[in-house]
Order: structure tokens, then C-alpha cells, then sequence
């Protein structure tokens, strides 16, 4: 596997600063997420950052993973980005307008994977017949709105590839597993698994259900949730051993990114970096 690690776990550093000290150290991927203002769509100097990005990518050999959920981004007021469960067709639209643009912006920057979330089923918008978030009318909801942007995504040349959230129309693995019969199972559509949401789901063993699913991995994002601090932990002080999941993943075959996120530890700097790479090399 390639050991990747999430630039929004270092909030207070810009991705091509950090690019060059992640290779130092040892990382092969990099994780990016939009944020208003600095890697932003709507910013005139947005096409120049990435194109800075890619560059500073390419220099020092690392992969890049784009993460379209950035939290706030579209709405102050929310921490979900959009919705593309919604029974409201216009909200449906808008959130899958927006990551159309974002496929069609950054597909010339190479990324190894493109990572998205369904968004929640909001509760004030469901009815009486629809009280389960993974009901056949969800999913064919979720399949009208993600078909078109697969096949945009392959037209261009860009690995799209859905991420399971807890409370998200899709919030689990097996949610993927059982999307597939609606998109159909011969849609490029890859899967990019976050351990800390398979945690809270219960799906357990993680690196066993993962290794039995890799042929579906665009990448994976290894973490562990800290309920009480609403933020990731720090590697190695939580109860998963995200050292072993690497160890089952490897072994089973499985090539891609793995990416290593703690969000809500930025003022660690790259002690978080040096962290994550110490689970793969305990002694």
C-alpha cells in the first residue's frame, strides 16, 4: 500500500508546503479538501493552486487524493456539504452540480482517487411511508443522482469513489455493498472506506472485511473517531490498531492509498505525520 496522509489534519499548513516534508518522511499520497478561500472553486486563483498542487505532487512523486467533503463549505450553518438523497429534486441538483464542477475542474491534476459522501436524508423530510434511511426510494434517488457523475468522471479520466458516513444516506460498507444492485456492479464506481466510520458502524473485523473488499478500495482513510472531542484521535492513543488493519490490508493484496487523517490536532505539526508512521514501523 501507499502511505498517504490528510493535509486538513495540519489545518495551519498549505498543501504544497507540506507536500515536500510528507515526502521526506515518507508518504506517497497526500489528501487535499476544498476550503473556501484558499482551495476554493469559486476563487479566481483556484485553477493556479491546483495546477501548484499537481506540480509540487509530481516533483517529489506523491499521489493525490481529493476529499470533496469539506466541512462548511457550502453552508456556514451545516457541516454536511450537500445532500444527494434529498426528496427535494433542487437540492439533489445542487449537490450534484457542485461535485460535477469539481470533477471537471480538477480532472487535469491527476488525482488518484476523488472521494465523496451521499449526504444525510434530513428527518424533517421524511414522510410516514419512508421511515428508513435505506429504502429502495433513497436508493434510487441516490442512483439517478450519481450514474451521470460516474460516467462524467470515467469520460475524464477520474477515479470517483463513494465514502460511507455514519447517519449518511449510505453509512456503512455493506450500504455500498447494497448500492450496487441499483447503480449496478459494473459501474465505475470505487469504494473509499474510512476506518473511523466503520467503527461506529460496527463493522467489524475492519482489515478483514476491507482485505475481502479490495478489489472495490479506490483508497482508505485510517482514523479513529474521538466521540467526546468531536475530532479524530491521535495515532496510536485511541483503542484501534490501525497497525494491524495496515498489516491485513497489505497482506491481502491490496495497492492503493491509505490515507492517515486526525483532524482537530493542527497545532501538533508533523508530529502527527511522525506518529502515523510509527504504527507501520513499531520498533
Amino acid at each position: 500500500m501507499t502511505p498517504g496522509f490528510h493535509c486538513s489534519s495540519l489545518e495551519f499548513h498549505q498543501p504544497t508546503t507540506l507536500i515536500p516534508k510528507l515526502a521526506e518522511l515518507g508518504f506517497g499520497a497526500v489528501a487535499i479538501r476544498p476550503c473556501r478561500g484558499r482551495w476554493d472553486l469559486d476563487t479566481p486563483w483556484f485553477d493556479a493552486v491546483s495546477a501548484e498542487i499537481a506540480g509540487t505532487a509530481k516533483e517529489h512523486g506523491v499521489a493525490i487524493v481529493i476529499d470533496l467533503d469539506a466541512l462548511f463549505y457550502d453552508d456556514p450553518d451545516s457541516i454536511d456539504p450537500y445532500s444527494l438523497a434529498s426528496q427535494d429534486a433542487a437540492i439533489r441538483d445542487a449537490a450534484a452540480a457542485q461535485i460535477r464542477r469539481w470533477i471537471e475542474r480538477t480532472a487535469e491534476m491527476g488525482a488518484v482517487a476523488t472521494t465523496f459522501s451521499t449526504g444525510r436524508v434530513c428527518p424533517r423530510e421524511r414522510d410516514a411511508a419512508e421511515t428508513d434511511d435505506h429504502g429502495e426510494q433513497i436508493l434510487e434517488r441516490l442512483a439517478g443522482a450519481i450514474s451521470p457523475l460516474v460516467q462524467l468522471a470515467s469520460s475524464l479520466g477520474v477515479n470517483l469513489a463513494l465514502r460511507p458516513v455514519s447517519e449518511h444516506a449510505i453509512a456503512t460498507v455493506a450500504h455500498f455493498e447494497r448500492f450496487g444492485q441499483w447503480i449496478g456492479t459494473d459501474a465505475a464506481l470505487g469504494l473509499a472506506a474510512d476506518v473511523g466510520e466503520m467503527l461506529l458502524g460496527g463493522e467489524f473485523p475492519i482489515g478483514a472485511r476491507l482485505a475481502r473488499l479490495q478489489h472495490r478500495l479506490s483508497c482508505v482513510y485510517l482514523c479513529e473517531p474521538d466521540l467526546e472531542r468531536g475530532c479524530d484521535q491521535r495515532f496510536g492513543h485511541g483503542d484501534i490498531d490501525l497497525g494491524r488493519v495496515w498489516e491485513v490490508m497489505t497482506e491481502s493484496g491490496y495497492g492503493g492509498p491509505a490515507v492517515f487523517r486526525c483532524c482537530g490536532h493542527g497545532r501538533l505539526g508533523l508530529v502527527s505525520a511522525r506518529e502515523a508512521l510509527a504504527l507501520l514501523d513499531p520498533s
